[in-house]
């Protein structure tokens, strides 16, 4: 609770001034001990993102699927990854459904902490991923999906990963690479 008191306080020190926030979302161990299409880059691409937000003191949210049956509560492959680092730089907040903003809790943080820009990462682009991008755009949130830092396991990953940043880009999503993201002034 005290790293969300301090988020809500940096968002209200920066008055009006719109915040940004992080998404990793369902960066499991369960889902990562799967297939997932480039895993290490993706790994490596979501740590260097949340190296840059904890630096900038921009909130970092990871979101982790809760379900009855392999995502169980309290297990094991429920858990964060250990590839994510730090992994207490930001709140966990469990999920049932796939879009993180069915979960009440999720939308009153980011109300709270000020953030009205998105940058969305993690598993899998053509589930999670892409309920979060789509209700976000819906609710008048800034989106900018980065188009090498979220994965699935999918048979033909590379196809699905290609069609949802092109479905999610044409819905007004900003897409870019986790290299242009860090080198640009939006952070």
């Amino acid at each position: 609770m005290e790293y969300l008191q301090q988020v809500a306080k940096e968002g209200t020190a920066l008055s009006m001034a719109e915040r940004t926030g992080l998404l990793v979302i369902d960066m499991q161990k369960e889902l990562l001990a799967r297939p997932v299409f480039h895993k290490q880059a993706l790994l490596e691409n979501v740590n260097r993102l949340i190296a840059r937000f904890r630096e900038a003191k921009e909130p970092v949210f990871f979101i982790r699927h809760t379900n009855n049956s392999f995502l169980k509560e309290g297990t094991d492959g429920w858990q964060l990854d250990p590839g994510l680092s730090p992994l207490n730089a930001g709140p966990v907040l469990n999920k049932t459904q796939s879009s993180v903003f069915k979960e009440k809790a999720f939308r009153l943080l980011l109300e709270e902490s000020g953030v009205r820009t998105l940058v969305i990462t993690g598993l899998v682009s053509n589930g999670c991923v892409q309920s979060a991008c789509t209700d976000a755009l819906k609710q008048g949130y800034s989106v900018t999906l980065i188009k090498d830092a979220h994965s699935t396991f999918h048979k033909d990953a590379e196809k699905v990963i290609a069609l949802w940043n092109a479905k999610l880009e044409q819905l007004g999503a900003r897409l870019v690479t986790t290299e242009e993201y860090l080198s640009s002034s939006h952070h």
